[in-house]
């Protein structure tokens, strides 16, 4: 495993950072060209279908390089992301409904707090090695193509 798990981490925060940006793009994109006629929950729709297939294509590849089968890598990987939207929505209205706290400082405490957890996640179980490992062996400098670590480690 090495330094190269510690990596991980640095690169899932860069490419978070760049699928927000992506994110909020595409909506302001969307809303300003098509919001008056669709709106805005429609364009909001197509935006996180659009962001998520994104999302997905650059944590593959960037973060994880995953080689696993596609399609039920990105179930996974939606599924994850439905879940943690459903948690945000929950907890946020707990928050400010019920707790009374303020809006901006109660979404980003959850948000950090659920950046983080999906992190775990996704390495556990959207992106887990193909034979069932950690995910941490695609990391090693023999890794192969297949997703498994080089010689000697399988």
């Amino acid at each position: 495993m090495g330094g190269h798990a510690f990596k991980r981490p640095a690169r899932y925060l860069i490419v978070g950072a760049w699928n927000t940006v992506f994110g909020l793009a595409l909506f302001s994109i969307l809303y300003l060209v098509v919001g008056q006629e669709l709106g805005y929950i429609a364009v909001l729709t197509v935006a996180q279908v659009v962001a998520v297939l994104q999302a997905h294509a650059t944590q593959r590849f960037f973060v994880w390089r995953s080689h696993a089968p596609y399609p039920g890598e990105l179930l996974r990987f939606s599924a994850v992301y439905a879940a943690t939207f459903l948690a945000n929505v929950l907890l946020l209205a707990l928050a400010v409904d019920t707790l009374g706290l303020p809006v901006l400082p109660s979404q980003w405490t959850i948000g950090g707090a659920l950046i983080v957890l999906t992190y775990f996640v996704q390495r556990a179980w959207t992106f887990r090695d193909p034979v069932g490992g950690p995910s941490e062996l695609r990391d090693g400098p023999e890794a192969s193509v297949s997703g498994r670590a080089g010689p000697g480690t399988s």
